[in-house]
């Protein structure tokens, strides 16, 4: 009898680049393995920067010219009106570049361990297999790199 396996085939970058740990046949990857794609594939995205304004950047469609994030660094974590634009940013730049997931929420805060830092929550649905299952990241925005982690 067949069975359905709950997996997802292999990003092709990550094929190119090795990272098929989480593969049980070398074609496919299961939930783990996908978060884990997930994961530095958000990593490259919100540490790129393209050339454009935080206007002009929520404004834009997708092009791969414009891959990245605009400079965040006008922004400040004290402000809750900046604090809603990065959140804004983080929504559109995962719309444009992270088509595995869906049903996104973007929350940004202050991070209370640094005060020149922001915090930003993505919650997430992506689909293995037949199956959508919840992703959670936490995000560390400062002023030198973007830290992204998977949360519990």
């Amino acid at each position: 009898m067949s069975t359905i396996v709950a997996a997802t085939h292999i990003p092709l970058f990550d094929r190119i680049a090795g990272f098929s740990e989480a593969s049980f046949d070398g074609r496919l990857m299961d939930g783990q393995g996908l978060r884990l794609s997930l994961l530095r594939d958000m990593a490259r995205l919100f540490n790129a920067r393209n050339g454009l304004s935080v206007e002009a950047f929520l404004a834009s469609e997708p092009s791969v010219l414009d891959y990245g994030l605009p400079d965040l660094l006008s922004l400040s974590p004290q402000s809750a009106l900046d604090l809603a634009k990065v959140a804004e940013v983080f929504r559109h730049g995962l719309a444009l570049y992270e088509p595995r997931l869906s049903h996104i929420e973007v929350k940004a805060s202050r991070d209370p361990g640094k005060h020149y830092a922001a915090r930003v929550s993505i919650a997430g649905a992506v689909n293995v297999g037949n199956q959508l299952c919840r992703v959670d990241f936490d995000v560390v925005v400062d002023s030198q790199a973007v830290q992204v982690r998977e949360t519990a």
